[in-house]
């Protein structure tokens, strides 16, 4: 999926990505066992962008998107 839409002759071009946290924000969230303080989870090295889509299957499958397969995935992109 596209998180980018060009634009068009009437419309401006518009983000559609998502921020998402690689480690939740809370300790209850997808992948939120963590040492991360509150401050380091909002940290630009804990946010991936992904569509709508993909931010619902990642943090609805956690035993496979775990946090180091988050960071890897980040890293190749």
């Amino acid at each position: 999926m596209d998180l980018y839409q060009d634009e068009t002759q009437a419309d401006d071009p518009t983000l559609v990505g998502e921020n998402c946290h690689i480690v939740a924000e809370s300790d209850e969230g997808p992948r939120g066992s963590s040492l991360m303080s509150l401050d380091q989870r909002d940290s630009y090295k804990n946010v991936i962008l992904l569509c709508r889509n993909h931010h619902k299957i990642i943090d609805a499958q956690e035993g496979k998107y775990t946090v180091q397969y988050l960071l890897d995935m980040k890293s190749v992109h």
